[in-house]
């Protein structure tokens, strides 16, 4: 046992923390001024091991991915889409007459990227943003290929329609069999399709006349550029020009029966997949809130018989049922670590998200068989220290892996959220980083360098430590994933119990994330300053 001073000023500091504070910065919340005096205990008898969740449930995510992502340490993931649409309003009205001028209609899918303004450009110069939430070479590219799904997405389980439907990383098969029609978006511009790129730019949309030719503010066509008039700003997002003739056909005439609702219009018209390939180069993968995209239809009408020919538009909504599918090739030493038994106490914990794996920890070791509880429990029981807080601390192996931005520790078996996060109610400008007491983001050095995430984890276990109710102070088994949102705590499913490892959930915000970690696990191979470690600091009874 060790000895160690804290200052209340600095433990009060982290409570009272700014909601801009830098999360990434390794500080120091523990090490103090010594105007107080606590012990602190470090539980000796931990184990931990990597868990591969292999397809996991992944419809209806609030983020997906898009794209090809090389991680050195995992490998390979190629994450590929499918999204049902929906009209903006019931059995819209088109007009009459209805044209598609080949010069000033299109058809459009804009899906806006994750980014922020970092400049403000003069007159009609572009904005400047910065690009969040990519990964991978942004110069790099993919094939990516957009079709009509054919295969209906149910909202329902079709064998209990009490259940909602469920849909898997590993089931892109019911899709891409499933085609309806031919190529999409099948533009000459390769950067739409075979060489799609991810870009940062603005995109701006300027008024023209009836011919295509850009327009002043008297609408006079000018053929200097400075005297265009802005008709729309959009920020950084997917721009892809769809094929016209599909969409005539089949939305703006379409029978009206087809058209009526949503729930009708789903069965007819179900939808669009992204169906990425690697080309061979380096590539980027973007994670994307595909509710916020559409597709644009423009088109000619008139609204009453001899009336004037009008430019319209109807935009769907990339919104109900959603897939995100995974296609990984794992990298040799992480399919090693996977292959590894079950339970077996590890070097090193391999926490990745998508259909990854996760890490699973036992606490306080061999178990007295007379009370079925542990012998270093009993002890700690038999001590009634207050504690004043426990750290959950792992060190951070770099492999080359971009690590993520912060972590998540659960309580494995019965797949629930720890006390801590459920008190913890404080909350960020950015709400990613609410609960920031409970902590688990990702400390750096002055360089960049990963070197650790910390969980404090205090009143979990002053529950199984100081609780006498035998049935909430039970010592369970926690788990630790990746998390895209900390503020979701929702399940998903595994598709495929493994009956040696038991996993059935895991938190559906770890598959929202593709990025993996490479932690120090608690074995005598480890040097000691690396090992995860579990800390307990407390105040002895007078």
């Amino acid at each position: 046992m060790k000895k160690i001073f804290l200052s209340l000023v600095v433990i009060a500091a982290v409570f009272t923390v700014s909601c801009d504070r830098d999360f990434n910065t390794l500080g120091s919340d523990i090490v103090g001024d010594g105007h107080y005096e606590f012990d602190r205990y470090e539980v000796q008898n931990l184990s931990a091991y990597t868990v591969k969740t292999g397809a996991v449930q992944s419809n209806n995510l609030v983020i997906n991915s898009l794209g090809v992502y090389s991680d050195p340490a995992f490998g390979e993931t190629i994450s590929s889409f499918v999204t049902q649409l929906e009209l903006p309003i019931s059995n819209p009205d088109f007009g009459i007459d209805v044209t598609f001028d080949s010069v000033n209609d299109s058809v459009y899918l804009y899906v806006p990227y994750f980014s922020r303004q970092t400049a403000t450009g003069l007159g009609i110069e572009a904005n400047t943003y910065e690009l969040d939430s990519i990964y991978g070479d942004l110069n790099g590219s993919f094939d990516l290929k957009i079709y009509e799904n054919g295969y209906y997405l149910s909202d329902f389980d079709s064998q209990d329609p009490t259940v909602r439907q469920r849909y898997y990383s590993n089931q892109k098969g019911l899709i891409s069999s499933s085609i309806q029609g031919g190529l999409l978006n099948n533009s000459s511009n390769t950067a739409e399709n075979t060489q799609f790129k991810f870009s940062k730019e603005e995109i701006i949309i300027y008024e023209t006349d009836g011919e295509g030719n850009y327009v002043d503010a008297e609408g006079n066509v000018v053929l200097d550029n400075t005297q265009r008039v802005i008709k729309e700003r959009l920020a950084p997002g997917m721009w892809i020009n769809l094929d016209k003739a599909t969409f005539q056909t089949k939305i703006i005439q379409a029978s009206s029966s087809n058209l009526i609702n949503n729930n009708v219009f789903k069965e007819y018209f179900k939808g669009l997949f992204f169906d990425v390939a690697s080309n061979g180069g380096s590539s980027p993968l973007a994670q994307l809130d595909f509710s916020k995209g559409y597709v644009a239809i423009q088109y000619h009408s008139k609204n009453e018989i001899g009336g004037e020919s009008r430019k319209n538009i109807i935009k769907l909504n990339l919104k109900g049922n959603t897939v995100n599918f995974f296609e990984n090739s794992f990298s040799q030493d992480y399919q090693s670590v996977l292959d590894l038994p079950f339970g077996v106490n590890q070097d090193f914990l391999h926490v990745k998200g998508g259909n990854g794996s996760v890490a699973l920890i036992d606490l306080f070791g061999p178990v007295n068989p007379e009370t079925n509880v542990p012998f270093e429990l009993e002890e700690l029981r038999s001590n009634n220290w207050l504690i004043n807080e426990a750290l959950l601390i792992f060190s951070i192996k770099n492999n080359g892996q971009k690590n993520p931005k912060r972590i998540f520790v659960y309580d494995a078996d019965n797949n629930a959220v720890l006390l801590d996060y459920i008190y913890d109610g404080t909350t960020a400008t950015d709400s990613k980083n609410n609960k920031y007491i409970h902590d688990g983001f990702l400390k750096v050095n002055s360089n960049g360098e990963a070197l650790q995430f910390v969980v404090r984890i205090k009143n979990h276990i002053d529950k199984i430590v100081n609780n006498d109710d035998v049935l909430s102070n039970k010592n369970v088994r926690l788990g630790v994933s990746v998390t895209e949102n900390i503020n979701i705590s929702a399940l998903a499913n595994v598709f495929e119990v493994d009956p040696l490892n038991g996993l059935e959930k895991l938190p559906a915000a770890s598959v929202m994330n593709p990025l993996g970690t490479v932690l120090y696990g608690n074995t005598s191979a480890i040097a000691d300053d690396k090992k995860m470690k579990l800390e307990i600091y407390y105040t002895k009874p007078n």
